[in-house]
């Protein structure tokens, strides 16, 4: 089973940043020593609901002090962004990493919040991603000799007419995924060659175990190079969130109060009008508790080896750490490593080569 260790940590307030910043730089080769595959990074904006920000610029900190795990970024907010900026950042984090990254390419958050921040409230999130997608690919794959590459869409517009760099570490194109939880996009994806990186394994009906067939069956049936097929099947699973104790009674009640305390993150009220962000945070929050699974470590385990039995290949664990609790939270992780890991047999991704066959560009 591949284990990626998903850093997102929440801040309540300025104070407590820089802290947050370096602690999860030290947790992330701690992990790395724990023989965890990659190390997961989101975006977020706005509120300290994620500390950092910017996963390409934590992801480059990163890549100094990591030698073994591989980056996963997940998800890049195409929402936000153009997309020659996201293949110029992605082909750079790709040579600082040596090619252990892999880039996972979605809408992003729907938060009110964020999308006013940035003037993209009325965009069609979709279109607008599948449109910067495939310009974004247009660039990977222009041969520089061309009078140039197009890379707008119904919202942005460049003219690429010099050479892009740097070149990303891998050839053609860096190892770029897409999130989704839509049936009909994982058939489409596997029949494509093309990683998917898949939403959370439980639901309020039990778990996503259908999503796992739909994207295989549609892999292996597309005939791809069993290099593809391998590197794809690798990063094929879930992401689970978990609250962890020593007990069960524990985790019960560190899950109560994450509740009650409103998350890990900022105190409601701090960002624009109090009522909005309030009713904003409490749908975050009662969205990722409801989700989580909540128990002592051998529980957790329980839970990833009944994923691996499905058919799950990764597990991306996306801890909830209750706030302003520095002791809770070191449990938590020294849990996660001492007791988990070891029982789930936790695998290393293989080092990259330099030249990668891809399957298809046409991942909108």
């Amino acid at each position: 089973m591949y284990v990626s260790l998903h850093l997102s940590p929440q801040s309540r307030g300025a104070e407590d940043d820089a802290e947050i910043i370096a602690k999860l730089a030290d947790t992330a080769v701690e992990a790395e020593r724990h023989g965890v595959a990659s190390i997961g990074l989101t975006e977020h904006h706005l509120a300290g609901y994620n500390t950092y920000v910017d996963s390409f610029m934590m992801g480059a900190h990163l890549a100094a002090r990591l030698t073994t795990a591989h980056l996963s970024l997940t998800v890049v907010q195409m929402a936000l962004h153009h997309p020659l900026r996201v293949v110029e950042k992605t082909n750079l984090l790709d040579n600082l990493m040596r090619g252990r990254l892999m880039v996972a390419l979605a809408p992003g958050s729907a938060s009110p919040v964020e999308l006013g921040a940035f003037g993209v409230e009325s965009l069609d999130r979709n279109l607008v991603t599948a449109e910067r997608i495939e310009a974004a690919f247009r660039a990977w794959e222009w041969d520089g000799d061309s009078a140039g590459v197009d890379v707008g869409t119904s919202v942005d517009r460049g003219v690429v007419t010099g050479r892009i760099s740097p070149a990303p570490y891998r050839l053609p194109r860096p190892l770029i995924g897409r999130a989704t939880r839509t049936p009909a996009t994982i058939q489409r994806l596997g029949a494509e060659g093309i990683p998917a990186i898949l939403g959370q394994w439980l639901t309020k009906d039990g778990d996503n175990r259908e999503q796992l067939a739909l994207y295989e069956d549609a892999l292996l049936a597309g005939g791809h190079d069993d290099a593809i097929a391998q590197e794809c099947l690798r990063w094929l699973g879930f992401g689970l969130t978990i609250v962890v104790a020593p007990t069960q009674a524990e985790a019960e009640r560190r899950w109560s109060e994450y509740v009650e305390l409103g998350g890990e993150g900022p105190q409601p009220g701090k960002l624009g009008g109090a009522d909005e962000w309030r009713a904003e945070w409490t749908r975050r929050e009662v969205a990722r508790a409801s989700g989580s699974l909540v128990g002592d470590p051998s529980r957790i385990v329980e839970e990833i080896q009944a994923m691996e039995a499905a058919g799950a290949r990764h597990v991306r664990i996306i801890p909830a750490l209750p706030a302003n609790r520095l002791d809770d939270r070191d449990e938590i992780f020294d849990l996660i490593f001492s007791e988990i890991l070891p029982h789930v047999g936790a695998e290393r991704l293989p080092e990259p080569s330099r030249t990668r066959q891809t399957a298809s560009s046409a991942l909108v």
